[in-house]
């Protein structure tokens, strides 16, 4: 039986053969839809298609496979993903994780989680683990989702904060989301030196804002140990 996950899987499978393809997204998606996929965030057809776009864009080959479980109650479906190919500039690439869409009475999907847990660009996995908690609304969901991606004792900077320790940065995120919770968001670029990474994002929240800025993560191994934000005018936030 093939489920509407699986339609999903076909059309971005398609994307490297022709770009248009993906238009075919709006088929399968609700009018207002919300997607997450590695950290970022996008609403209803428009911002969909544009950035499943941007992520094909980042493959000149590439072969996607899937698994799907068996349709959960409420009619949710789950399952696993990886590919493998080639960057535009020629380098091996790979990537996985997990996927779950909740669907509408009429079968179209509302909402899509896609999972980045793995792959050839460490940096950007990383980025994904570190946004994916700021997606969170359970706290208790989030404090155990912070276990594997910062340190016990990580210290997040702005301006005119400094939070130290898991707990009080899952409290700072929680009260990010009761002020103004996060719309939409996409990773501009990235890169890395050594234990640092550097990364520009921009991100909207309710009451039209928009935040354009980036942040230094400097890392324990595969754990952030520091995050210091900056504004898109150079100044920390």
């Amino acid at each position: 039986m093939t489920t509407p996950l699986d339609h999903y899987f076909q059309i971005v499978d398609s994307a490297h053969i022709a770009g248009s393809a993906l238009d075919a997204l709006a088929d399968i998606f609700t009018e207002d839809a919300v997607v997450t996929h590695s950290g970022e965030m996008a609403r209803g057809w428009g911002e969909i298609i544009d950035l499943h776009r941007a992520h094909a864009a980042n493959w000149a080959e590439v072969a996607l496979h899937w698994t799907t479980a068996p349709p959960e109650a409420g009619g949710s479906l789950s399952g696993r993903w990886r590919q493998e190919g080639q960057d535009p500039l020629g380098r091996a690439c790979r990537g996985s994780g997990g996927i779950k869409v909740a669907l509408a009475p009429d079968g179209r999907i509302s909402r899509l989680h896609l999972t980045l847990t793995d792959g050839s660009d460490r940096a950007r996995v990383i980025i994904a683990k570190h946004l994916e908690v700021w997606m969170i609304v359970d706290p208790g969901e989030r404090a155990e989702a912070m276990e594997g991606i910062y340190t016990e004792h990580v210290r997040f900077m702005e301006p005119d904060n400094v939070f130290v320790g898991r707990d009080a940065l899952n409290d700072y995120v929680d009260a990010v989301q009761r002020k103004a919770p996060h719309l939409g968001g996409r990773v501009v670029v990235h890169s890395q030196n050594r234990n640092y990474i550097h990364w520009v994002g921009s991100f909207a929240f309710s009451g039209a804002m928009t935040v354009v800025g980036s942040e230094v993560l400097r890392l324990n191994g595969d754990l952030i140990d520091e995050v210091v934000v900056f504004g898109s005018d150079g100044t920390s936030l």
